[in-house]
């Protein structure tokens, strides 16, 4: 059965067996039928439809930003920034600076009701339908377009020069959670990640 199947049939179920004026004094208590719960609780409130780019919390709490989502930020479509208010967000600060350097609406949500390991969405005011809305670990996509582990674990720090221009060639998009080593560095004995 399809994720589409699984939410209708979630909706369709917790109706079942109830009577008519059951179905109408729930409607009335909890504000009636809301469409796609299950798939709103997955995304943080909104329909998977709108959603642009989503980062799980493994993710966002990972020093530096994906670009990915930068890319979706600027994109004309995008209209807000979600984040569950259970993110640290001290780690979530470089995506709101984002957010707000391209004028898009940022908001913190919590509910119970919640589930999944979704922290992040980036989404539209209306249906987009992005078939590929999870993005990849930066640890394997970076290690797919081969560059070293030590590089991907020294993201947030500085490198050699000679380590900045492989991440260039490779992975252009990720310089901007990197820096050069300067000429300070290199009195005070700092060593490059990958022993350049």
């Amino acid at each position: 059965m399809t994720e589409e199947k699984d939410i209708q049939q979630e909706a369709i179920i917790g109706n079942q067996g109830k009577s008519d004026l059951e179905q109408r004094v729930s409607a009335g208590i909890h504000g009636g039928f809301e469409l796609k719960k299950g798939e709103k609780n997955r995304f943080l409130g909104e329909f998977r439809e709108r959603v642009l780019k989503a980062l799980t919390f493994e993710q966002v709490e990972e020093p530096g930003t994906y670009p990915e989502v930068l890319k979706a930020i600027k994109k004309r479509e995008a209209k807000k920034l979600i984040i569950n208010r259970k993110v640290d967000m001290e780690r979530a600060k470089d995506y709101i600076k984002l957010a707000r350097e391209h004028d898009l609406s940022f908001k913190k949500v919590d509910s119970p009701d919640f589930k999944g390991d979704i922290a992040l969405v980036v989404v539209s005011d209306h249906a987009v339908n992005q078939s590929d809305i999870f993005i990849k670990d930066r640890a394997t996509s970076l290690k797919e377009k081969g560059l070293p582990v030590e590089l991907i674990n020294a993201r947030g720090g500085k490198i050699c020069e000679d380590c900045y221009q492989i991440i260039g060639e490779k992975a252009s998009e990720e310089l901007v959670n990197y820096q050069k080593m300067n000429w300070l560095d290199k009195i005070i004995g700092k060593k490059c990640p990958a022993n350049h």
